[in-house]
């Protein structure tokens, strides 16, 4: 699954990032997102930072409400 920068705001809270070496959960709101690469790019506390945690090392997953 791939979550880019023009999907709406409210379909990105609709997911979360979790990470799959160790199943924690990735803060912050999400810009974009790719599982295939592992890269997201995050909003957290007003800054954005692009994250890497190689293929296939994060998963985009329903969040709960």
């Amino acid at each position: 699954m791939k979550l880019e920068s023009w999907h709406s705001t409210e379909d990105k809270r609709r997911w979360k990032i979790v990470r799959t070496d160790n199943y924690t959960d990735v803060p912050g709101e999400i810009i974009t997102a790719d599982e295939a690469t592992g890269e997201c790019c995050m909003r957290l506390s007003g800054e954005s930072k692009t994250l890497s945690f190689g293929p296939y090392g994060i998963r985009i997953v329903g969040a709960r409400r």
